[in-house]
């Protein structure tokens, strides 16, 4: 008995270290991302299409993290991206908030 409930501790345990580090391993991507389209994201900047693909990219970690983020994270994520390239590139932030209203939380 002892030893099944051992053994049931461990592998809730395991489960949540493993929650954990998805988190981690998300976040980290997304600092990334943020990384490299802060680095595109400024006056004399000539990065068009290459702020265009990372919105896109931005876009699709968004989605395949959405379960983990939940709907509102998702959506704050996006609108807070669509706030920091709209003076650079305003058809990467309509694609933003486009994607954003996808996101709607109850």
């Amino acid at each position: 008995m002892i030893v099944c409930i051992l053994l049931f501790a461990l592998a809730l345990a395991a489960c949540g270290d493993n929650e954990s580090a998805s988190r981690r391993n998300m976040e980290v991507k997304f600092d990334r991302m943020d990384f490299a389209m802060g680095n595109m994201e400024n006056i004399n900047s000539g990065f068009g299409p290459e702020l265009t693909n990372a919105t896109k990219h931005y876009i699709a970690l968004v989605r395949k993290y959405a379960n983990l983020l939940g709907p509102k994270e998702a959506r704050r994520r996006l609108l807070e991206k669509r706030d920091e390239v709209a003076p650079y590139c305003l058809p990467c932030s309509a694609t933003l908030d486009f994607e954003a209203s996808r996101y709607r939380s109850s």
